[in-house]
């Protein structure tokens, strides 16, 4: 199936192909951008066809209430290929109005922009480097302009979720052993 996908690709770009000069790092590059612009569209197409968080037009609420389905709403996503817009199912409780898109935690967003491919890299980057240097880093790696503002947000709220599963960790270990 792959090969199959590589010479579609490949007939597709043979204008490309022809005018390649040798110079390597170009092709390198121009071949970069097309995947990049690939996995974009690949992504927002896996994410349009994909339920979102959707449960039914009612889900149990924390208050023994239920939260009915108001409709889908969207949210942008920075992701390593650029943004993104999810269509994701909203709930609202009447009683206690609370309320909820389940697939922001079950796929693993945060309350950031950030996809979690794009949040791990701002930690991985920013565990050696400034937020700025960081930011300066992602855009060059990814082509990806992502604030200092943005990183520092991301990591601290990646810092947060890890530092409450480790407390989470020390309180069931020590709970054992009582």
């Amino acid at each position: 199936m792959y090969e199959e996908i590589l010479e579609q690709m490949q007939e597709l770009l043979k204008d490309e192909i022809k005018n390649f000069s040798g110079d390597f790092g170009k092709l390198e590059q121009e071949v970069m951008a097309m995947m990049m612009s690939f996995g974009k569209g690949l992504l927002q197409r896996l994410v349009d066809c994909g339920p979102n968080g959707y449960k039914g037009c009612s889900m149990p609420c924390e208050c023994n209430s239920s939260m009915k389905f108001v409709q889908h709403r969207p949210r942008d996503i920075h992701t390593l290929f650029g943004w993104i817009k999810l269509k994701r199912a909203y709930y609202h409780c009447q009683d206690c109005r609370a309320s909820l898109a389940p697939y922001d935690k079950s796929s693993g967003l945060g309350s950031q922009q950030l996809s979690p491919g794009l949040a791990k890299a701002c930690c991985l980057l920013a565990v050696d480097d400034s937020f700025a240097q960081t930011s300066r880093k992602l855009e060059e790696l990814f082509g990806q302009k992502v604030s200092e503002r943005t990183v520092e947000r991301g990591v601290h709220q990646v810092g947060s979720v890890a530092l409450g599963q480790q407390n989470q960790e020390l309180n069931t270990t020590f709970a054992v052993r009582q």
